[in-house]
């Protein structure tokens, strides 16, 4: 009987979708945030919000088209909302979410983000981003916080410096190490986990202080240089993490990159995963294809830490495949289906962590997306095996 109500559940809520789709296709809204009034979400996104190579060089040029697009504007003269105040709002709703380790939610508005962004003078370009959560637990349920805030100035396409709080690889356009270009309700395994909790306990995932220089030196060759504070930790206390990006463009579909950070957590800090100082690395190499309707994304990753006494040394591994197909309709992205698969070790290598996600995307337009996505966990010892149901909605505006 409960499996029977199960599947009655997730139907209707399919239903729900087509028929929103319905409603919602006539509406061609227009995001303020993502194009000017000659371009659609399609230059810059594979399938939203997936960059392809486009909008990997728009975001790199400082969030303008000129120069490349011949005669084109910076989008902040082009906005259909506020003349030049290039303000966007993303709406994420999460009706049906199932662990079959927990109980069924109906997180009807999940997330809800404010972005600014775009050039404030001809060399210096802004993003920022105040963003509010179901999953804080202050008493009305939702709690405001700032996740990403950045300044960037532009000398020339070989060199760009950039002060934020944001996660580590942010200013990476590519979409192997940025959980902002993620299609899917979880990140890849490279992104989500923190290994051996050197690095304060958390993840590549998560917001930190980041001086960060960036650039094409030659056009076929990104770099990243950036020095950081540690994670989650806001006032950049002893700062000491180096991070080195290089990612080359072997044709202008391939990509082949490398990844090395070095850093350590100071105990004078007074965090919980730093009573002693603690030093860790994460090496990786990565790979991807971004080829009209297709993007593949591989990366293996080795991680090293300090353990909780500094006295000898934790190794864990992860690395993940994960494949992207968008159908589309005169241009315009309808159908996205997506698979990933992820492996990863814990507690020193003595555990290995599988994980597979399936996620079938529906763009109802360019800025509104329906997603049901299926996630299963075989676990190892301590990690128990698990899996997950999420029906979820996407608008942007």
């Amino acid at each position: 009987m409960r499996k029977i109500n199960y599947y009655k559940t997730v139907f209707v809520l399919l239903l729900a979708l087509v028929t929103n789709s319905i409603i919602l296709n006539s509406a061609q809204a227009i995001p303020a945030f993502a194009r000017d009034k000659q371009m659609s979400c399609t230059t810059c996104h594979t399938a939203w919000p997936s960059l392809n190579s486009f909008g990997h060089k728009y975001k790199e040029n400082g969030y303008r088209f000129a120069p490349l697009l011949e005669g084109s504007q910076k989008i902040s003269d082009n906005l259909s909302w506020g003349e030049k105040f290039p303000i966007s709002t993303v709406i994420i709703g999460r009706p049906y979410d199932k662990k079959d380790s927990g109980n069924a939610k109906a997180r009807a508005i999940h997330e809800v983000e404010l972005m600014v962004a775009g050039p404030m003078s001809k060399n210096i370009t802004g993003f920022f981003e105040i963003e509010a959560e179901d999953e804080d637990t202050n008493a009305r349920g939702f709690e405001l916080g700032i996740p990403t805030a950045a300044l960037t100035y532009t000398f020339n396409k070989a060199a760009n410096l950039q002060l934020s709080w944001a996660d580590l690889l942010w200013f990476d356009p590519y979409n192997t190490y940025t959980s902002g270009h993620r299609i899917t309700r979880g990140r890849n395994a490279i992104i989500d986990q923190s290994f051996g909790g050197a690095d304060n306990g958390s993840a590549l995932k998560t917001s930190r202080q980041n001086v960060t220089l960036y650039g094409r030196p030659i056009q076929n060759l990104f770099y990243g240089v950036s020095f950081s504070g540690v994670a989650d930790q806001s006032e950049g206390e002893e700062a000491d993490t180096l991070t080195l990006r290089f990612a080359y463009q072997i044709t202008p579909q391939i990509m082949l990159g490398a990844l090395s950070i070095n850093g350590s957590c100071s105990a004078k800090i007074g965090l919980a995963n730093c009573t002693v100082d603690r030093d860790y690395s994460r090496n990786a190499v990565d790979f991807e294809l971004n080829q009209e309707n297709m993007i593949i994304n591989a990366a293996y990753m080795q991680a090293k830490d300090d353990n909780t006494t500094a006295t000898s040394e934790v190794e864990n591994d992860a690395y993940f495949i994960q494949g992207l197909y968008t159908f589309r309709n005169n241009g315009r992205a309808t159908w996205a289906p997506l698979i990933r698969y992820d492996a990863y070790e814990k507690v020193n290598g003595s555990e290995d962590i599988r994980e597979l996600t399936f996620s079938l995307n529906y763009y109802f337009d360019e800025n509104f997306r329906g997603m049901v996505e299926y996630w299963d966990r075989d676990g190892d010892a301590t990690t128990t095996d698990d899996d997950r149901l999420t029906v979820q909605v996407y608008a942007a505006f």
